[in-house]
């Protein structure tokens, strides 16, 4: 039924895969808490060799105090561990290694003869520890001879059960009842912590396992593998040279994390009888002797001496929060109260400035809105300050300082004119906030330009801040109100004056930029003009129709709006907060019912202004449409636009409204059906790290597409290039499908290396 089968129309199946929980790190490495670092696996890349290289790269963050105690503590041997100690050897840096167990604990727990990928292969890496396509043996055994060639310092059998902080330096402790002082603290302690589990009947056999060690285990056995990943993959090819029988049993249609190689030797091992694969299939139960499994089609139910798990291990994410480090997405009170004084700001900004043009209840709404931001602010800043500031890193004093004073400046406005009879500079409110909304958009994507150094991202940027300032600031607000006051667009009663701009109605070269239905004034006005009704359906049914075909939606929404220019500039560090559920997968929907809202309303409009030329009666239906139109204003223009759009930038994402709401984008949904923007991958070089899922502003699964080599065809995408330029083995590309073939884009997304 309709509307069901019209979003499934409209989003094809597309993966809507989780995102995985990592702790919250800077592009520098750096946790919530100052000079606390999170090195290697734990960053959300499981690449050996992009481990062992972060490991030299956190020491060009790491902050230096002048005190008698250690550099860095650094906690945990693995690649990136021992890589950050040989950096700060080199550098005469004092420092400590702890670790719990034995050197290279994680590798050592690899089963035999593990292979060894050394990806990406276009890095050159300058670590201590080189990572080859080898095994498990011998990528030990070249450990083990660097460490007797160049000794460290490093300590076993430490673990670590707290890092407490007194305002100068932190103090780590260990189980063992050692303590050391430092003024930095790098954990390299790899993301392998509890395993996953299956939650099934029998699961706590003797016979169930969640890691092969080895798997001359299986000698003779009937083994049974649950998983689909590297791990499961490997683990069945394995063991298969031994067993009497092997099966592999995965929930998916296909091996979608996976590496190339690994799928080869899978799939010949099928096909030689080795490895019975059973796909789409669920384990219900595990007895002593077997394993029950539902399929597709019926029941199965499989011998097995043997059970081995591998369905991953969930990330130390309760040590991480014993020592107070941030995790993803985790909402904590200064979060809330932080959000709480955003919100009421947009509260006030969106209901303030329409207040000198709407109903008079929007001025006190208003007033209160202010009230609970100033009031949230106060109480954010007791928070912060009774939890510890902390040093604050240069750019981080930069943007909360010019949010403070945006905040300050428009308050200042808002009560001149309200309660003052005070126009700064003569100019109401809304003429304010569109230069704080440039202004913004003119700093934070300065801060992206330097930030995220891509040629795409340049181009990109400039031309949102370009279309801001000029467009959608200058040119309605000041220059052609300066040109009319001196003459030069016309007498009254010449084209431009009555048919482009009647009655001096300048803001409606707001029109020119933002399309029907997100400005619902180009086709939805008492003053609707031929000029406006033909630029209207030409712009919103002609000239985006074939730029989303060329393009992909982002080439409206991520070059030229103006919601989008906001979303990618101050909403750049918040990318990640967009949420991944269920329910915001459902809930994106609700743009196409707003969609069809505009739609009627403007229908019933335009029928009754041209109509009631012919038929008088039907003037009816403009009087319809007036009545219900101030209620759309208020909830999505006011609502969902504003107060939403905005007030949930640092608590989610800075693309809310553009996914979940926006009727243009809605509208763009359809278009995107048709177009011939992909974003293509190279599957045998995915390492389905989930980054670019992780990434992406739209909460798109990109991840459930590369790791399938999908070209990625989802209407939701920006085209922000987050997912490509963050891509650590660069397997992400724009470019279109066509007929002919495939064509790459010329304008290059990925970092400049």
């Amino acid at each position: 039924m309709w509307p069901s089968s019209y979003f499934r129309w409209l989003t094809k199946s597309v993966p809507t895969g989780p995102v995985e929980i990592y702790p919250e790190l800077s592009d520098s490495y750096e946790t919530n808490l100052s000079n606390v670092f999170i090195i290697g696996d734990l960053t959300g890349v499981p690449l050996l060799k992009l481990a062992a290289e972060s490991g030299v790269n956190v020491w060009k963050h790491i902050r230096e105090k002048k005190t008698d105690c250690l550099d860095a503590v650094i906690i945990g041997s693995g690649p990136a561990g021992l890589s950050c100690a040989y950096e700060a050897s080199r550098l005469g840096k004092k420092y400590v290694l702890l670790e719990a167990n034995l050197p290279f604990q994680t590798i050592q727990s690899y089963p035999k003869q593990k292979p060894i990928f050394a990806e990406p292969k276009n890095i050159e890496t300058v670590s201590r520890i080189k990572i080859l396509d080898t095994t498990k043996e011998e990528l030990l055994e070249s450990l083990n001879e660097l460490i007797k060639k160049e000794p460290i310092e490093i300590q076993t059998g430490k673990r670590v059960s707290s890092i407490q902080y007194d305002g100068f330096v932190y103090t780590v402790s260990t189980e063992t009842g050692d303590s050391f002082l430092t003024n930095s603290v790098v954990i390299a302690i790899g993301k392998s912590g509890d395993p996953k589990r299956l939650g099934v009947k029998g699961e706590s056999n003797p016979s169930v396992f969640y890691r092969l060690f080895d798997p001359y285990d299986a000698k003779d056995k009937s083994i049974v593998i649950v998983g689909g990943g590297d791990s499961a993959v490997e683990a069945a090819i394995a063991c298969s040279r031994y067993a009497k029988e092997v099966s592999l049993v995965h929930r998916g249609k296909e091996f979608q994390r996976a590496k190339e190689e690994n799928l080869i030797n899978l799939e010949k091992k099928v096909q030689e009888g080795k490895i019975k694969l059973l796909l789409e299939a669920v384990v219900t139960e595990i007895s002593e002797q077997n394993v029950f499994v539902k399929t597709q089609q019926s029941s199965v139910k499989l011998k097995s001496d043997l059970v081995y798990v591998l369905i991953g291990t969930t990330p130390p994410i309760s040590f991480l929060k014993k020592i107070g480090i941030k995790i993803q997405n985790e909402k904590s009170i200064l979060d809330w109260v932080g959000f709480s004084a955003l919100f009421s700001f947009a509260g006030l900004a969106y209901f303030g400035k329409a207040s000198f043009y709407g109903p008079g209840w929007f001025s006190p709404l208003a007033t209160a809105f202010l009230s609970v931001s100033v009031l949230s602010l106060f109480l954010f800043g007791y928070l912060k300050w009774k939890q510890g500031i902390g040093s604050l890193r240069p750019w981080v004093l930069i943007r909360n300082t010019y949010l403070f004073l945006a905040f300050s400046y428009f308050l200042f406005v808002y009560l001149g004119a309200t309660y003052f009879d005070y126009t700064l500079f003569s100019k109401y409110p809304s003429f304010h906030y569109t230069l704080l909304y440039s202004l913004t958009i003119l700093v934070f994507g300065i801060r992206r330009i330097m930030v995220r150094k891509t040629d795409y991202i340049f181009y990109q940027t400039l031309s949102l801040i370009f279309i801001q300032i000029f467009f959608l600031f200058l040119l309605p607000e000041l220059v052609l109100p300066a040109l009319g006051d001196l003459g030069y667009l016309g007498n009254p009663d010449g084209y431009i004056r009555t048919e482009i701009f009647p009655n001096d109605a300048y803001w409606k070269a707001y029109g020119f930029i933002l399309a029907w239905p997100l400005s619902m004034g180009v086709l939805y006005d008492g003053g609707i003009t031929k000029f406006w009704l033909g630029y209207g359906l030409f712009f919103s049914f002609g000239f985006i129709p074939f730029l989303v075909y060329r393009y992909g939606k982002g080439a409206y929404c991520g070059w030229i709006c103006s919601c989008g220019g906001l979303a990618e500039t101050l909403g750049d560090e918040h990318r990640q907060k967009m949420p991944h559920g269920k329910w915001a997968y459902r809930l994106e929907h609700s743009g196409q019912y707003i969609l069809f809202a505009a739609f009627l309303l403007t229908a019933l409009k335009l029928i009754g202004v041209y109509g009631k030329l012919i038929d008088p009666s039907l003037e009816i239906s403009e009087s319809i449409a007036d009545s219900v139109k101030w209620i759309y204003d208020i909830i999505v223009d006011i609502g969902l636009a504003g107060v939403v759009g905005v007030g949930f930038y640092f608590l989610f994402s800075g693309r809310i409204w553009c996914r979940m709401f926006c009727p243009l984008a809605s509208l763009m949904h359809i278009y995107a059906k048709f177009s011939r923007f992909r974003i293509f991958s190279e599957k045998k070089r995915c390492i389905s790290c989930n980054i670019c899922t992780k990434n992406c502003h739209q909460g798109i699964d990109v991840m459930g597409y590369a790791s399938r080599g999908i070209p990625m065809d989802s209407v939701q995408c920006v085209r922000c290039s987050a997912c490509v330029s963050l891509c650590p083995t660069d397997v992400l590309e724009f470019g279109q499908l066509t007929s002919s073939g495939v064509f790459y884009d010329s304008l290059q997304a990925k970092l400049r290396k």
